[in-house]
């Protein structure tokens, strides 16, 4: 069942066999002694599933450059009403990628020309729609327009 505690994330039940769950205590341990780095196991896991999908995704080729230039658009397209201006933090939902995939792409098709960002006012958002619209040298852009 979905949590309402924290937006944007979930609760997922998880049976592990306990031989991984002692092997992921271990090296909990050692990170912590050798490392000076605590985690929780919640912490590790969702890194390792983090780590785990990116590997997945790259060997799928579901990283290929045109792929997701593929579904930057389609994702555009989906929000895009009458205006050709969508909110970038709605873009970046709705692709559910990671910071550095997602800002790379507006950086590869700013470059090119493909995109236009657009500035707006910050004060009509809320404090997570800011964090997750775009910022570049200081500015913060919340709509971006693709150009035919």
């Amino acid at each position: 069942m979905p949590s309402k505690e924290h937006d944007g994330s979930s609760i997922v039940t998880l049976r592990l066999p306990h031989v991984l769950l002692e092997r992921l205590d271990r090296y909990l341990d050692w990170m912590a002694i050798h490392r000076g780095k605590k985690s929780s196991r919640s912490q590790a896991i969702r890194q390792a599933l983090v780590q785990w999908l990116e590997v997945e995704e790259n060997q799928g080729g579901m990283t290929r450059p045109e792929v997701l230039r593929r579904h930057f658009q389609a994702a555009y397209t989906s929000l895009r009403s009458e205006r050709a201006e969508v909110a970038i933090h709605d873009l970046r939902h709705l692709l559910g990628w990671s910071v550095e995939r997602f800002d790379a792409m507006v950086e590869q098709l700013r470059a090119e020309s493909q995109v236009i960002l657009h500035g707006g006012d910050a004060s009509s958002l809320s404090d997570e729609e800011q964090r997750h619209s775009y910022q570049v040298n200081g500015q913060l852009y919340v709509y971006l327009s693709w150009q035919n």
